[in-house]
């Protein structure tokens, strides 16, 4: 638990800041509109293209493991749709609840946790774990972030002119993180190399989006009337704090996987929602209250989360 205090203690304290300078009115209602366009625009496609164009090449053994967690991905969305009724969730806000249930922050809180869990193994162990949680986690970037942009577009179909189905189609292949997505695959793919020089710019940059994200975050949760955190964010954080836990169980058991395999599955499965679910929410014009609220319900209970996937996946 101590631990993961201490691999928490950077996004809880970015998102205190962020409250700070917002009490302070330093970071205002326009710098932080600013912040989630550069973000959505610039420094999350950039992280995109650079991540998916530079992981390890496909290696058949770490299919299973990536099939796993978008099975989780998956159910966690189907779930979300009926748990948002017992939750009074209302319609408009269906597709940020959803999304936030099934987007887990794996770079950034799953693969620290993981090599942490590890510390005290061979650094042969370690290395094949944080390579195998790199491989599973790839597809479902894109996944997540394909998903993501359907279910926000599709709460907002009826907004815009012509067939809704279409305009929600249409939306989805403009969506400047899906064109990412697509360009570092593709990337990925090909013999070529990130050229150097890019490496050099382009890392800072995407590297960038989370903390100015986090910091956008806690200057919204501190304008939140406490009436917005209320329902939606503790179901957010029931489902992808415990029913991700659950689910990413059972499909271990489902595929047959045991140590490293299920270790990463159940860790990856148990993370808190993703800093880039309140920046897709906030450019798709969802719900963006109940995202930073339901970013910061999950990051308290992915402690217990988090916990458990470690006690169940190191025994």
């Amino acid at each position: 638990m101590a631990t993961l205090a201490l691999i928490l203690f950077p996004v809880f304290g970015l998102m205190l800041l962020g409250s700070l300078l917002r009490h302070l009115r330093f970071l205002d209602a326009g710098m932080e509109t600013a912040f989630n366009k550069f973000c959505y625009f610039v420094a999350l496609p950039v992280f995109i293209v650079l991540k998916v164009a530079r992981s390890p090449g496909i290696d058949p053994h770490a299919l299973t493991s990536a099939a796993a967690l978008l099975l989780v991905t998956v159910g966690l969305l189907l779930f979300g749709y009926p748990l948002c009724a017992l939750f009074q969730v209302k319609k408009r806000s269906r597709g940020t609840f959803v999304q936030c249930g099934f987007r887990g922050n794996l770079a950034y809180i799953g693969i620290p946790v993981i090599a942490y869990a590890l510390s005290d193994q061979s650094p042969e162990l370690r290395q094949q774990a944080e390579t195998l949680a790199i491989l599973t986690m790839a597809p479902t970037v894109l996944v997540y972030n394909l998903l993501g942009v359907m279910v926000l577009e599709w709460d907002r179909r009826h907004e815009k002119t012509g067939h809704p189905i279409a305009a929600w189609l249409s939306s989805t292949l403009r969506n400047p993180l899906i064109i990412a997505c697509v360009v570092g695959l593709f990337w990925n793919l090909t013999p070529l190399p990130v050229p150097e020089v890019l490496l050099q710019i382009g890392t800072p940059l995407g590297s960038a989006a989370f903390p100015l994200a986090l910091l956008a975050i806690g200057a919204r949760i501190y304008s939140l009337p406490w009436k917005h955190i209320g329902p939606g964010a503790i179901g957010v954080s029931i489902t992808k704090n415990g029913l991700g836990l659950l689910l990413g169980w059972l499909v271990t058991l489902l595929f047959q996987l045991g140590g490293i395999n299920q270790l990463v599955i159940l860790i990856l499965s148990s993370c808190p929602t993703a800093v880039a679910t309140y920046v897709l929410v906030d450019q798709l014009n969802g719900d963006r209250d109940l995202a930073a609220s339901a970013i910061a319900a999950t990051t308290i209970g992915s402690l217990f989360g988090l916990a458990g996937a470690l006690a169940i996946g190191l025994n």
